[in-house]
């Protein structure tokens, strides 16, 4: 166990404890704040996918007395998402549909919840690394960061998955220093349960404990440390559970496509790759914050240093492993939080230490005690600014409409170009979508070498479909050559404020020049 005497702060235990407690409600409060507000204001594109499954879980369930219309039935197994992890929230989500009925926000409620609650485990952490100071630093950083907040309500693996690694990060580091079978124990299970909610765990987990068993061997001897039980205990429960979903899932064929678009190692080469990759840490933890955590990577004494090092070597790792991810989508920084979290507590000790040492009063434990309530109050206000900025309601009631417009045969597939590949004209709207080409997606198979003949896959495309929506009308101007096919092809069917359909079962007559 690390130092903990640099107790300044919060010396008086009531204090720590009332600061935590507060630091918990605050957390849980701020992301039940707008809580029945429309998915839409954070990676909406994931949030639908989850949605869509959820859904389709959930009426597979339903018994067959149930008061649904059949196509509903139909359309809902229709819209059951490909499997790219185990979908662990979805069930949870669709289970509590059973009880309480489909809301949207039921999902959020546990994201929300899942990370607040590792959030217990993440101060314990670091307390056992630095101080009482240090750990309440981290916890706060963890709780009130404005990307953190938002990012942790949405309906998606990522919030329970860093949640999981947060709570494993703390096991394995009870079991370097106890080396009891319980911690073993508890360390791979979480460990595994990470891992196994998304498989992309393994790059901030793996490092940390190969540190923490290299660290074992050079204190106790390297024979004993690779002949330990408890290692190779930790190590199978870490790795099986996805061993076991990927071999079965590519077995069963619905993992196969998933090894597609993942790796582009090209893009290491080119410095735009690492400006943008600068620009998303920035987003998301701020390079300030960043700065400083870097260093208290430095001042936590040898183990904790190690420690450390492996969470930011396993970030490094998983950037470069998924280099088109990591500058596109930015939830898959949002394992960086806690890592950034942990090693900024280090550098709250230092600080505690200097001022011990120069003996400072009372005033300046207050001073900093009010401005650390004033940044955590000022974060709360963003958050709530930002929730406030946008009312996503009414898009359910356009979407709703839309799809009153085209009809519910589930036997229909709409094509188009609609927001979120066409999922929230699925969700709302009730179609089984089939969405044309994004730009980025051109550009995608491009960096993969994939030359695609755009006019016939357009052509196929529309092959016995009745309708061509578009709803995104800036994507369908940015690619002329499919927009002057549609307008030059078929007729206009409806139109209205944010939509145009295409229909496709009554062709123009082409005039050949």
């Amino acid at each position: 166990m690390e130092n903990r005497s640099t107790t300044w702060l919060f010396a008086n235990r009531y204090v720590l404890i009332a600061t935590v407690a507060l630091a918990f409600v605050l957390g849980v409060g701020i992301r039940f704040y707008d809580l029945t507000d429309l998915p839409l204001d954070f990676a909406p594109t994931r949030q639908l996918f989850s949605l869509l499954k959820a859904r389709s879980m959930y009426y597979a369930m339903l018994p067959a007395s149930a008061s649904v219309p059949a196509w509903q039935h139909q359309m809902a197994a229709l819209q059951a998402t490909p499997v790219i992890e185990p979908p662990v929230i979805e069930t949870i989500t669709a289970w509590t549909y059973r009880v309480v009925g489909e809301y949207v926000w039921i999902a959020r409620i546990y994201s929300s919840l899942f990370w607040v609650l590792a959030g217990i485990f993440l101060f314990l952490l670091a307390r056992e690394m630095t101080s009482n100071e240090g750990g309440v630093i981290a916890l706060l950083f963890y709780l009130f960061l404005p990307y953190g907040v938002i990012a942790s309500r949405s309906f998606q693996p990522d919030p329970l998955m860093t949640a999981l690694i947060v709570a494993a990060l703390w096991a394995l580091y009870r079991w370097h220093s106890s080396r009891g079978w319980k911690w073993a124990i508890t360390a791979g299970l979480l460990m595994g349960a990470a891992i196994f909610v998304k498989n992309v765990a393994v790059f901030m987990l793996g490092p940390a404990a190969v540190v923490l068993v290299l660290q074992y061997g050079r204190e106790n001897g390297w024979r004993k440390s690779l002949a330990n039980r408890q290692t190779w205990a930790v190590a199978l429960l870490a790795v099986l559970p996805v061993i076991a979903f990927t071999v079965y899932g590519v077995w069963s064929g619905f993992l196969t496509s998933q090894f597609a678009f993942r790796f582009f190692p090209e893009l290491w080469s080119t410095g735009a790759f690492y400006l943008r990759w600068l620009g998303q840490v920035d987003g998301i933890v701020g390079l300030g914050a960043c700065s400083i955590a870097v260093v208290g990577v430095f001042l936590g004494g040898r183990r904790n240093m190690a420690f450390l090092a492996s969470l930011w070597l396993g970030y490094v790792l998983l950037g470069m492993t998924f280099s088109y991810h990591i500058i596109t989508h930015d939830y898959y920084s949002l394992a960086l939080i806690p890592v950034v979290a942990l090693s900024l507590a280090p550098a709250a000790q230092a600080l505690v230490k200097r001022a011990q040492e120069l003996q400072l009063g009372s005033l300046p434990q207050a001073a900093l005690l009010v401005l650390v309530l004033f940044a955590v109050a000022l974060q709360l206000w963003n958050v709530r600014v930002t929730l406030d900025r946008d009312d996503w309601r009414p898009d359910a009631v356009f979407w709703k409409n839309l799809g009153d417009k085209l009809g519910h045969d589930p036997h229909n597939i709409v094509a188009g170009i609609a927001q979120d590949y066409g999922y929230r004209l699925e969700y709302w709207g009730w179609q089984n979508v089939e969405s044309w080409y994004y730009s980025s997606d051109l550009e995608l198979r491009a960096l993969d070498n994939r030359v695609i003949d755009t006019n016939q896959r357009l052509q196929d495309r529309l092959v016995g479909r009745r309708f061509f929506v578009v709803t995104q009308s800036k994507i369908f101007t940015a690619q002329p050559d499919v927009k002057a096919y549609i307008t030059k092809h078929y007729p206009v069917y409806a139109r209205g404020k944010g939509y145009v359909i295409f229909d496709l079962t009554h062709p123009l007559i082409v005039t050949q020049p």
